[in-house]
């Protein structure tokens, strides 16, 4: 039986839409009651956790304008989040809580393989945190919230509640949930209904109804090591087809479907359509198409497009592009989104150069890319 999404949006003070359940085989008044004990599960969730998430943005740094979201698990103030959240931030942060007050804090260790990430809260004090599910807790099919801060902190709105069904729970990859998240949620908790962390959004699907989390299996097994400020890894290539990691081959534009030529993206099947019918591979390049190399993500206000991604033996990569590099301009344009730079790659041809400007640890400098042909 497929699992039948529950969304739910609360803020304070809190707003229920109305929700409409078909469930089978028990009687008219035992559905109302499960129905019933379970909305006031999610809402006492709601109640007990949302003063510990919180918004992360970068507090310094030219070009660093990404934010994102995060949880506290410990009263002194450490937070996880996602990796790709801090990449683009830079290390020096500025945390929002949920009451509004900022707080400074700094980047501690990430693990970009698995998209985790650890931050220290630096201001002296107690701080509103939850706890971490034990990672042998996890099953597939239990009922999850997700919180988070899409679009940036909002004071009045405060930390929207969505509520779903945990329908993929590999510890190995990603888990997945039907929550719906976007921009802004990555970093943020999905928590069971006792209320502890059962995962940190990473990646956002083309249907709203499969999106990915970290496992808190990662975190647990690599605590001390992020604690330490260690980080190693880059974009895991199980996230290609997710809108928060577009590529800039030059073949379409992000979130063009129709080509399909489109490297490493894909149409997903939905959820239940997973036993059925597995999702095709992804397709590379075709031969003769103009090639980068490397993976994009649009920075908040305007700041650049970061690179997330350097494809091994790219023409980005031998020409002198590096992970975490913030592309400014491309041949003296600006670049406020991905699609400037995908633009400038397809209207040139393999053996064409073009001059990036980008900004790496605070300096502004220049690359020239030869670009090649699609192997």
């Amino acid at each position: 039986m497929n699992p039948t999404p529950l969304s739910l949006r609360a803020s304070a003070p809190v707003f229920l839409a109305a929700v409409v359940v078909t469930l089978t085989g028990a009687p008219l008044s035992a559905r109302a009651e499960s129905l019933q004990e379970r909305q006031t599960k999610i809402l006492q969730v709601f109640k007990n956790v949302s003063p510990a998430v919180v918004a992360i943005s970068g507090a310094k740094g030219p070009g660093r304008y990404g934010s994102g979201s995060g949880v506290i698990i410990s009263k002194e103030g450490l937070v996880l989040t996602a990796g790709h959240v801090v990449a683009s931030t830079g290390d020096e942060l500025r945390i929002t809580l949920a009451d509004g007050r900022n707080v400074t804090g700094k980047a501690l260790g990430r693990d970009m393989d698995r998209d985790a990430a650890l931050v220290q809260i630096t201001e002296p004090g107690e701080y509103a945190h939850v706890d971490m599910a034990a990672p042998e807790s996890v099953e597939r099919g239990e009922w999850v919230v997700a919180l988070g801060h899409p679009g940036g902190f909002d004071i009045q709105r405060g930390a929207p509640l969505r509520a779903g069904r945990l329908w993929d729970a590999d510890t190995k990859a990603y888990f997945r949930s039907d929550c719906t998240v976007s921009g802004g949620d990555s970093g943020g908790p999905l928590f069971d209904l006792d209320g502890k962390v059962v995962g940190i959004h990473s990646s956002i699907s083309q249907d709203v109804a499969e999106n990915r989390h970290v496992p808190i299996g990662v975190f647990a097994e690599d605590m001390e090591r992020l604690k330490k400020g260690d980080r190693w890894g880059k974009l895991s290539k199980l996230m290609p087809d997710m809108k928060d990691f577009d590529d800039a081959h030059g073949t379409q534009e992000p979130g063009d479907e129709a080509q399909p030529e489109a490297p490493r993206r894909r149409n997903r099947a939905r959820p239940q359509q997973r036993e059925e019918e597995p999702a095709p591979a992804p397709a590379a390049p075709a031969t003769g198409q103009v090639f980068l190399g490397v993976q994009l993500e649009t920075l908040s206000n305007g700041g650049g497009v970061l690179v997330v991604e350097v494809t091994e033996g790219s023409p980005a990569e031998k020409s002198g592009l590096q992970l975490e590099d913030i592309i400014t301009q491309v041949n003296g344009q600006k670049t406020a989104e991905n699609a400037d730079v995908v633009s400038a790659v397809r209207s040139s041809k393999p053996g064409d150069k073009l001059k990036f400007t980008v900004t790496r640890k605070g300096a502004e400098q220049e690359v020239e890319v030869t670009l090649g042909q699609a192997p």
